[in-house]
């Protein structure tokens, strides 16, 4: 039988720790072992945290938080083997979600172990669309590190057989897609990665603009020094229009807040403006070189010239 670790990250997390750790302790396969690692709480989360005696609380200074870091922090402060990474406010959905999150593992070629992710009842129509149709009720077995789908990975509920953390700890530099990187790292040796829809949690965000921004220039970093990739103009305007319609749809289908049919364009916005902000300003400008060298070109020669 393995030893589990539940590994929880959180900073200013008072509203939600304490239904974090009730559903937690709740479930039935009990953790072995649970860390909280908080890096740099004001609001009184720590006080919460250390009502429970049997909570381990880990403290990093937020000047040296990164998402790699504080799970590499976690990790090597447990000998367990499997280690789960738990958002602070991801609740499980019922008391079988541990059990199932750890089953997989029975298989030594699986390296890590994802769940579903379903949004709140309160969260945005945009926000409830992206995680229904990310999240499906199918189970999935990745193994092709060269597919960028077979590389979808989730810290914020997920399960990790640590050897293979030991193997290949998370990147400690990116500013996001650390669990995405960790996951392509396992493929590349091998590994494999499961989507476990029935190991599900609560989660979803509904963020102010400017955070909704902030997020997305962190993934789109993340992204960039992974995979190269810089966003053009045109590919901005086109993920834009692409997620305002879907919203719209979504909204209808499912008789939301008509309000969110004039606001989903505005949040669409923000959101695709971090995708961008990475590449610029070198994605306003491209556009007029690739001009530039079409016009520039010499002729080609024709037939039977010398």
């Amino acid at each position: 039988m393995y030893t589990t670790s539940v590994l929880i990250r959180t900073k200013n997390e008072a509203k939600a720790i304490t239904k974090t750790l009730e559903l937690v302790m709740d479930q039935s396969l009990k953790p072995d072992e649970i860390i909280v690692v908080d890096s740099g709480s004001t609001d009184g989360t720590v006080d919460r945290v250390q009502q429970w005696p049997d909570v381990r609380l880990l403290t990093m200074r937020p000047a040296d938080f990164t998402f790699g870091r504080s799970l590499n922090v976690g990790f090597a402060a447990t000998q367990a083997d499997i280690v789960i990474a738990l958002s602070a406010h991801a609740f499980p959905c019922d008391r079988n979600w541990l059990k199932m999150l750890v089953q997989p593992f029975d298989d030594p070629r699986v390296a890590g172990v994802y769940g579903k992710q379903a949004p709140h009842l309160d969260a945005y129509p945009p926000v409830a669309r992206e995680y229904q149709s990310f999240y499906s009720d199918q189970p999935r077995v990745q193994t092709n590190p060269d597919a960028v789908s077979d590389r979808v990975f989730s810290n914020a509920n997920a399960a990790i057989r640590r050897q293979c953390w030991e193997t290949h700890p998370f990147d400690e530099t990116l500013s996001g897609c650390e669990d995405l990187e960790w996951a392509w790292a396992m493929l590349l040796l091998g590994y494999q990665i499961v989507y476990e829809p029935q190991a599900a949690v609560y989660h979803s965000h509904n963020e102010p603009l400017v955070q909704v921004y902030r997020r997305t220039d962190r993934e789109a970093r993340a992204q960039q020094a992974l995979y190269h990739y810089d966003m053009g103009l045109r590919d901005a305007w086109r993920t834009w229009w692409q997620a305002v319609t879907a919203d719209w749809r979504f909204i209808r289908q499912q008789s939301g807040d008509r309000r969110w049919l004039l606001r989903t364009p505005i949040y669409r916005l923000f959101w695709t403006y971090g995708y961008l902000r990475p590449s610029l300003p070198a994605a306003l400008w491209k556009p007029f070189i690739k001009r530039w060298q079409q016009y520039s070109r010499p002729p080609k020669p024709e037939v039977g010239s010398p």
